[in-house]
């Protein structure tokens, strides 16, 4: 158990009471897509996702959809960028995206958008895998579509670090927020991307960070430079969950919103105690001011999901 899960159990307190209090009662959440993997890479195909999405009972108010380098759209259109495709799966394809292929892209963004509509915010990740000049061409294209973001075009998936100045061309050409920054560890590394204004948005992950007071501190530090935030989180599961709204509710008005985690609530009910049934309404989840960061393992329900060499975990 972490250090400052004790600390608010031993004090009777919420965690976000040991960052400093709350200032907010609801914390805003997206969806990240995964839970409704594309169909396939043509217009119609992205479209039924986000009428998929845009019907889920949260009731999501942004959602986020893989495109590009980011899912099979590089491997599965004829002719899609320059060079050679690779059939490990879109962390190794890169290149210059051919006009046919930018074209394509393009029609698929507007498809989901016309789905959306202006009632549900559409943020895309892409990468990694864009050059700089193809990062500006995509960028300015869909300007008028006004995106919530972009997401690690050039780096920052997959890697723990990413190149400020080559983000800081993208995003000084276009008025389409730019965003990295889910596997940057520590706030020294975050100083540079920061202090240049490389990127508008930064998305953090308390799992790669470095927790959550160091998540805090950089959303503090990016408020400072105008910079905003929207936290990592969809591979965080239930505990990370716990952690981000707990955070989240303390951070200044640069947030956005968090990445919701994927798992099944049924199954997380069955393993914890105080978890609110729905947890998300609406596109929020309401901040818990119970102790910790308001739920409660249950050690004998877990012992079942543990591999065996983990079976002593709560001993």
């Amino acid at each position: 158990m972490a250090l400052w899960d004790i600390a608010g159990k031993a004090a009777n307190l919420p965690v976000y009471k040991l960052l400093g209090g709350k200032v907010r009662d609801q914390v805003r959440v997206y969806n990240g897509a995964i839970r409704f993997p594309s169909r396939g890479t043509e217009p119609k195909h992205y479209a039924e996702n986000m009428a998929a999405m845009k019907a889920s009972p949260e009731g999501f108010t942004i959602i986020k959809q893989g495109v590009a380098f980011h899912g099979p759209m590089a491997q599965q259109v004829p002719n899609f960028y320059y060079g050679e495709v690779l059939p490990t799966g879109h962390r190794a394809n890169r290149g210059l995206i051919t006009e046919s292929g930018m074209k394509h892209l393009i029609t698929c963004i507007e498809a989901m958008k016309a789905v959306l509509g202006d009632e549900v915010g559409l943020a895309l990740d892409c990468g990694p895998g864009f050059t700089v000049p193809d990062a500006i061409r995509l960028a300015q294209a869909v300007e008028h579509l006004n995106l919530v973001w972009l997401e690690d075009m050039l780096m920052g998936d997959y890697v723990p670090w990413v190149a400020p100045d080559s983000y800081r061309e993208v995003t000084r050409a276009t008025s389409t927020p730019i965003h990295t920054g889910e596997q940057i560890y520590l706030r020294q590394n975050f100083k540079d991307l920061i202090e240049q204004k490389a990127v508008n948005i930064i998305g953090p992950d308390p799992c790669d960070i470095g927790g959550i007071a160091e998540l805090k501190w950089v959303a503090e530090y990016a408020d400072l430079h105008g910079i905003l935030i929207a936290p990592h989180g969809i591979g965080d599961g239930l505990l990370g969950l716990a952690a981000l709204v707990q955070v989240c509710a303390t951070l200044p008005q640069n947030y956005i919103a968090f990445e919701y985690p994927i798992g099944e609530p049924e199954w997380w009910y069955d393993i914890v105690e105080w978890l609110p049934n729905p947890i998300v309404k609406d596109g929020f989840i309401e901040v818990w001011d119970r102790p910790g960061m308001g739920i409660n393992l249950l050690p004998e329900a877990n012992k079942p999901f543990l591999k065996e060499e983990d079976q002593s975990f709560f001993d």
